[in-house]
């Protein structure tokens, strides 16, 4: 990218990583209209592969690495879907929270997110990560049995 290609990608800036009420999120710097991903020009040339979870278990990694993969990779079929460009470099579409009345939806189980209705700027933007995360169901059903706190 050049200067002038930058330049131009600021009209579509729309969030932003901030402290909000759930700690770390992302933030509408302007206002977003419905349908609108506001995410489309965080990682243009990535994409993602399949790891099994069995793979990613069972490699010799640093568990807080591990645990960042755990924490902003989408868990799906059995398989953590992980950005080609490494953990590093995350888009900031990572850092939604979780909400039931979620801002946010996904039509392809995580990989994009748009606009569910209009966003006005300053508020947060949250997905309902039961619509797409396998871990996310785990975790509910082991607190509903009393294992988890």
């Amino acid at each position: 990218m050049d200067k002038k290609a930058f330049l131009k990608s600021l009209r579509h800036v729309y969030c932003r990583l901030a402290v909000t009420k759930h700690g770390v999120g992302v933030v509408a710097v302007r206002d977003i209209p419905r349908g609108v991903d506001p995410f489309k020009k965080c990682d243009p040339y990535g994409s993602v592969m399949k790891i099994t979870q069995e793979e990613f278990e069972g490699y010799d990694a640093p568990e807080e690495a591990k645990e960042l993969v755990r924490d902003f990779c989408a868990l799906q079929g059995g398989y953590y879907f992980v950005p080609t460009y490494g953990i590093d470099a995350i888009d900031k579409s990572y850092f939604l929270n979780h909400s039931k009345k979620a801002n946010m939806v996904t039509r392809d189980k995580g990989e994009t997110f748009v606009a569910a209705r209009n966003i006005k700027k300053g508020e947060e933007l949250c997905a309902n990560y039961d619509q797409y995360q396998e871990l996310r169901k785990e975790f509910r059903k082991k607190r509903a049995r009393g294992r988890v706190v």
